[in-house]
């Protein structure tokens, strides 16, 4: 289990889920938060942004256990709402590009 010690931040899908409520876990408000994010586009964002990811595809969401998504783990480089944004601010152009990509297909 990661601790605090541990000096990493643990970062689930949810929180940058845009289709799920604060009470369910999102941590972002729904101007940042984008549909669907996946573990590559998160872990994409934290590498941008030198915060070492690491994937783990295994882990549950305990609010979400039905749904096998995993969590990527970061360096501890700040308050995890404000790290958070900024991964959310580097996701919200990507996702953009995909979506005009397979639009254009």
């Amino acid at each position: 289990m990661v601790s605090k010690t541990d000096g990493k931040l643990v970062l689930w899908p949810a929180y940058f889920d845009v289709s799920i409520s604060k009470e369910d876990g999102r941590r972002l408000p729904k101007a940042l938060a984008v549909q669907n994010p996946t573990l590559d586009q998160i872990e994409k964002a934290c590498k941008s942004l030198g915060l070492n990811p690491v994937r783990e595809d295994d882990k549950l969401y305990s609010s979400q256990w039905y749904g096998a998504r995993g969590r990527i783990l970061i360096d501890n480089k700040g308050p995890k709402a404000q790290v958070l944004k900024q991964i959310a601010e580097k996701m919200k152009p990507m996702q953009q590009a995909q979506a005009s990509q397979a639009g254009q297909q």
